[in-house]
Order: structure tokens, then C-alpha cells, then sequence
């Protein structure tokens, strides 16, 4: 059985960790002739005690994130990719990225940079790949940096 994925949904954030998540979902769409989705989650629960009432914040941060998207988007326009949608949520990224997003937009792989944090920072803040994994109704591409050393 061959697989062929149709519509790759890679979450972006600015990371350099993300960054190569993008570039493999880059290859991976190209070889599957896919749409490409990227999409940028805003985490409104550490904003929440800030900008409660300060729209400035999320106004800047949503500027920002069509910024890095527009960028990444011409980046894969330039790789040979011609389909591609551009996403920007506030909320929870690991809600927004494990069934939110797939499901309005029939995603069928989900990639993800992951996010290299230890044992007790996962304990405390949880890891978004991680959430991703054990929720998501489809498969998840959890790209690492072959760099790092453990």
C-alpha cells in the first residue's frame, strides 16, 4: 500500500526547530504533490494576564506572524511548490494544531519541530509535539535536529 498525503499541515513559529520541520514538509509536499499548510498558532494563554485589554499586543503579533508566513510561503513557492495555504490562530497551540486545524482543513500529516525541552520543563508546560501525538486523528511528523547532541 502506498501512501499519498494530500494536504501536509506544518506548524511554524519562528523556531529554528520549526524552521526545519517547514523544510522537510517542503520535500515531503513536493514528492506527494500536495497542498501545504502552514500554519502559525498565537498562545493566548501566556497573553492572557498582559493584554487582557490591549489589542495592540495581538494586532502586533498577528502582523508578525503573516510576516514569517509570507516568507516561508515564498521560500516553497520558490522550491517548486504552488499550492499552499497560510493559517493564524489564537488559542491553544495544541488544541488548534491536534484537531482544530486538521479537521477544517482535511489534513492527512501533521509536521512539527520538536521543541527540545527536557524531562522537567515537559513535567511543568507539557510539550505541544507530545499532545499532538497522543490526540491527533492523523499522522504526525515530529522533525529533530540531528545536530544536537542529548
Amino acid at each position: 500500500m502506498i501512501q499519498k498525503y494530500e494536504h501536509i499541515l506544518v506548524a511554524v513559529d519562528g523556531s529554528y526547530e520549526s524552521e526545519l520541520a517547514f523544510n522537510k514538509a517542503v520535500n515531503v509536499a513536493l514528492r506527494n504533490d500536495a497542498q501545504l499548510i502552514l500554519a502559525h498558532v498565537v498562545d493566548t494563554r501566556a497573553l492572557q494576564s498582559v493584554a487582557t485589554f490591549d489589542t495592540y499586543i495581538y494586532d502586533k503579533l498577528e502582523t508578525e506572524a503573516k510576516e514569517v508566513l509570507s516568507t516561508l510561503e515564498q521560500q516553497a513557492r520558490d522550491q517548486g511548490i504552488t499550492n499552499i495555504k497560510q493559517v493564524i490562530e489564537f488559542g491553544n497551540p495544541k488544541n488548534l494544531l491536534a484537531h482544530d486545524i486538521p479537521d477544517r482543513e482535511n489534513v492527512d500529516l501533521i509536521m512539527v519541530g520538536a521543541t527540545g525541552l527536557n524531562t522537567f520543563e515537559r513535567l511543568l508546560i507539557g510539550s505541544s509535539s507530545e499532545y499532538i501525538l497522543r490526540n491527533a486523528k492523523v499522522d504526525l511528523l515530529v522533525v529533530r535536529d540531528t545536530k544536537k547532541t542529548l
